[in-house]
């Protein structure tokens, strides 16, 4: 069951490696996760920001 999304960090940009949650902060659509992520993008132009599914 999908609860939400979490907003992610890339460590190694683009390429395949795990990535780390910025906050412990789940939101309810994936809109409202990406909303957030530009808002960062503006301050951190180089993070690689991913917002990723969290299942119950």
């Amino acid at each position: 069951m999908l609860i939400g999304f979490v907003l992610l960090v890339s460590a190694c940009g683009h390429d395949a490696c795990d990535a780390l949650p910025v906050t412990e902060h789940i939101y309810p659509t994936k809109a409202a996760c990406e909303h957030m992520a530009a808002r960062i993008q503006q301050r951190r132009p180089n993070a690689v920001l991913l917002c990723g599914e969290v299942h119950r």
